[in-house]
């Protein structure tokens, strides 16, 4: 397995963890939840960085600042914009709602816990708290579903995905039995799971879900290795 491959034109490397780069024809690079555990050694800089909520795995100011260059943008959420270093422009992003950066389209759309909770009553992930986006490249349309479980709003999601990111990785968001659940929902091309093997408890056995998406739906599993 690569840690990398191509979808269309857009090259994609995942990372480790939640953290995934893409680089279309033109060049442009585009980060999605950068984390510098994952990211040892010097990256090419963002164009476009992306952080689907405030927890410090997906907002790494850090590793935000190490990416940046003067005309970087930044999309995160609201919680993390009193976090944002001065010099970088950002823009704010919730489910519901869409930003342009740098001549990409970004739109948010939910991701929550159902059953994935810190203590009783209260989800590591609430409704409102991540964004889920999606976005296109080249003409190829990426899904990133950040830290979630299978939840309703993914059948409202668009028909025409090619590439869905979704967390396997259990305990903190969606196993990968339910990863398999939300597939159903919503139908994309392709899958790359993300989301397992870093964090203590977020474990995948990847061959297996890879049979599983493709024995029960229509879809097809990349699996790529961080």
């Amino acid at each position: 397995m690569n840690n990398s491959t191509s979808f269309g034109s857009v090259d994609v490397e995942w990372l480790g963890h939640a953290s995934v780069k893409l680089t279309d024809s033109d060049g442009k690079t585009v980060y999605i939840d950068p984390w510098s555990d994952v990211m040892s050694g010097e990256h090419e800089e963002a164009d476009v960085i992306i952080s689907t909520h405030d927890h410090f795995d997906h907002f790494d100011k850090k590793m935000i600042q190490s990416l940046k260059k003067r005309d970087t943008v930044l999309v995160c959420t609201e919680e993390s914009e009193e976090e944002v270093p001065e010099d970088l422009s950002y823009k704010v992003l919730q489910p519901g709602s869409s930003v342009k950066a740098k001549g990409l389209r970004v739109r948010g759309v939910p991701a929550y816990n159902v059953d994935k909770f810190r203590e009783p009553g209260q989800p590591f992930h609430p409704e409102g708290f991540c964004t889920g986006v999606i976005f296109e490249m080249d003409g190829t349309k990426f899904y990133h579903a950040s830290d979630t479980d299978p939840i309703d709003e993914m059948e409202d999601l668009p028909s025409d995905i090619d590439v869905a990111f979704l967390p396997v990785g259990g305990h903190y968001t969606m196993d990968q039995d339910e990863a398999v659940e939300a597939v159903k929902k919503f139908h994309p091309k392709k899958v790359v799971p993300i989301h397992f093997g870093t964090v203590e408890q977020t474990t995948a056995d990847t061959e297996r879900f890879k049979e599983d998406v493709e024995e029960e739906t229509s879809s097809e599993v990349v699996v790529l290795e961080s």
